[in-house]
């Protein structure tokens, strides 16, 4: 399971820093990542979306084996084609694959596991997201092509495949579940509230991770490479978070250390943003990442607890569904306040984006309180 979310923070991440030399290779503008990166949103969305009816038609354990299978099937094809049309496509079935994995391995690790193993799965992703640019970075420093990092991909999923494949009778069987769809019911309310916490979160923190850099450099005035050792260490942070949870899982009340989490998000990037040194602007982007990296694993724990064992693969699949438009709208819409009024929109839009946040972290909390009706 960790090794299937190290692979799923890879070839995107790796992605920005390959695609100047990918795309002298396929004759493309350096623009057309937004492309590239819009295929690959689509179809992660798209298969999130349908994962509790494919969970339910086909059983998780299959599910897992043959998005591996077609996510190496893509990475093989990203690394050998020059043809745009079918790179295009490529990425679009890696995103499809991509959002079965983060789906699939979701939702079972909620039924299944703790908050431990939620926290274990999540550091995996933060780590691979590390290793894929550091690993096109070698390769090209070694005068090596990006495509020999995107072959490599592609036979490490086949090797997780081949896990799967091995493991397939652990994970959910073959044979096709029976039984009828399960409903929602009267949830809906909290569905709702659910999918606007992912939403808000997937803008705080890849708002965060997308805009800090320019926050700092051309709003603060900071040096170049300590705004960068700056956006390392907010990412390493967030990942710090999770591995903690990996350890401390068990120990944690969710619902308390969410509250704190969004509590503590707010509090530091309005100090970001209030506070007119440059030092502790630095500082806070970096912790900010400290302070909320617990709150995408720690609601998927909460996710089964609140919708049931029955339900939790259209919860999951709704949730990282709301999260990927989240990451597409809102931080699309703080580089639309930066083109009206320049690099100072940024951290008030941090902080809204946090408040909102914590708002629907409480929201969602306190009507979770209440006595819920099962879905049948």
């Amino acid at each position: 399971m960790v090794s299937s979310f190290v692979l799923l923070g890879m070839p995107m991440a790796a992605m920005g820093v390959a695609w100047p030399s990918a795309a002298d290779d396929l004759g493309r503008s350096l623009g057309e990542l937004g492309l590239v990166t819009l295929a690959y949103g689509a179809g992660y969305t798209a298969s999130t979306l349908a994962s509790g009816e494919l969970t339910h038609r086909f059983a998780i354990g299959p599910l897992l084996k043959i998005a591996a299978l077609v996510a190496a099937g893509s990475l093989a094809v990203l690394a050998a084609t020059s043809l745009w049309p079918v790179y295009l496509l490529s990425v679009l079935l890696l995103g499809i694959a991509g959002g079965t994995l983060d789906s699939g391995v979701n939702s079972y690790v909620a039924v299944n596991r703790d908050a431990r193993s939620m926290g274990i799965i999540h550091t995996g992703f933060g780590v691979g997201s590390a290793i894929g640019p550091l690993l096109i970075t070698m390769l090209l420093a070694l005068g090596a092509s990006w495509r020999l990092a995107f072959g490599a991909l592609a036979v490490a999923d086949l090797i997780l495949a081949a896990g799967f494949i091995a493991t397939v009778g652990v994970l959910g069987g073959p044979e096709r579940p029976t039984g009828d769809r399960p409903s929602l019911g009267p949830n809906g309310q909290i569905m709702a509230l659910s999918v606007a916490v992912f939403f808000f979160y997937a803008g705080v923190a890849a708002g965060t991770g997308a805009w800090a850099f320019s926050f700092l450099t051309e709003g603060r005035g900071v040096d170049a490479t300590v705004a960068g050792v700056a956006v390392a260490g907010y990412w390493m942070l967030l990942t710090a978070a999770r591995a903690a949870l990996g350890v401390l899982g068990d120990r944690i009340d969710a619902a308390r250390a969410l509250t704190i989490s969004g509590i503590a998000t707010a509090a530091i990037l309005a100090v970001a943003w209030i506070v007119p040194v440059h030092w502790i602007a630095v500082t806070a982007i970096a912790v900010s990442g400290l302070a909320h990296g617990s709150v995408f694993p720690l609601e998927m724990v909460l996710t089964a607890r609140r919708f049931g064992d029955e339900y939790t693969p259209w919860a999951v699949g709704y949730e990282i569904a709301g999260a990927n438009v989240g990451v597409a709208l809102l931080t699309g819409g703080i580089g639309l306040f930066v083109a009206w009024w320049g690099a100072g929109a940024i951290a008030p839009g941090l902080f809204v984006l946090a408040l909102l946040l914590l708002i629907s972290l409480e929201a969602l909390r306190i009507r979770s309180d209440r006595p819920l009706l099962e879905p049948r």
